[in-house]
């Protein structure tokens, strides 16, 4: 059960936070195949023990898939969240792959380590205004990156102003409902999002990629309101 509150809109260091992995199992379609989906497009482009930054590390779900899978690979998360950082430490723990992870509590830009061989940024991007920060933020990524290295990036995204949001946006509601979340609690979420989510259409997240230096972009996932892109650093 969540216990969303009236704290400032997604506090990931407060009772929002606590309650993440409960909320994103609720309400992102596809949140536990994702992260199988980018192991497998990742696989497919990377050698046997490749280094693979993950970006917002959250709750470890993302670090413990890829890591329970493919034990030769070397993680480093990243989530400027004390709480996260510690529920994603507990969390490799407890499955048996902390060994080969690093945890870093800060943000992309106080990584003291580059030439990683890819990276991912899921569920970060919508929470950053669009006001410079979502772009440095990936300029911030691919500096990060080896040349030619893949970029995988899921984003809650939409034109507000496009023919298919208002319907999508219901749809999406709904499935909230069908997926257990009371009233009281889908009135609490829908407040923190009007508060605190900041859109970007499909064409403007290309074009934050594009101008953070990433080339061949193109998405592979869409599910209502989610989607995923896949890019990489130039050669």
């Amino acid at each position: 059960m969540s216990t969303l509150g009236n704290e400032a809109p997604f506090d990931f260091d407060g009772a929002y936070g606590g309650d993440y992995e409960y909320i994103a199992r609720t309400v992102i379609p596809g949140y536990r195949s994702s992260f199988r989906q980018a192991l497998a497009l990742l696989e497919g482009r990377l050698g046997t023990s490749p280094r693979v930054l993950v970006v917002g590390a959250g709750t470890g779900i993302e670090l413990v898939t890829f890591k329970t899978a493919r034990p030769g690979w070397r993680l480093t998360g990243v989530d400027p969240s004390r709480q996260m950082i510690e529920i994603a430490r507990h969390r490799t723990r407890e499955a048996g792959v902390g060994d080969g992870v690093r945890l870093v509590h800060g943000h992309v830009s106080d990584l003291d380590e580059d030439g990683f061989d890819a990276a991912t940024c899921f569920n970060v991007m919508h929470f950053l205004p669009d006001d410079g920060a979502k772009q440095a933020l990936l300029r911030d990524i691919a500096r990060r990156l080896a040349p030619g290295a893949p970029f995988l990036l899921f984003e809650l995204h939409g034109d507000r102003t496009g023919p298919r949001f208002d319907e999508l946006f219901a749809a999406w509601s709904r499935y909230w409902e069908i997926q257990g979340m009371g009233e009281a609690e889908r009135a609490a979420f829908r407040a923190k999002i009007d508060e605190g989510i900041h859109w970007a259409s499909e064409a403007r997240i290309l074009e934050l990629l594009a101008g953070a230096g990433f080339e061949d972009a193109w998405r592979y996932y869409r599910a209502l309101l989610y989607g995923a892109w896949i890019s990489r650093r130039p050669r």
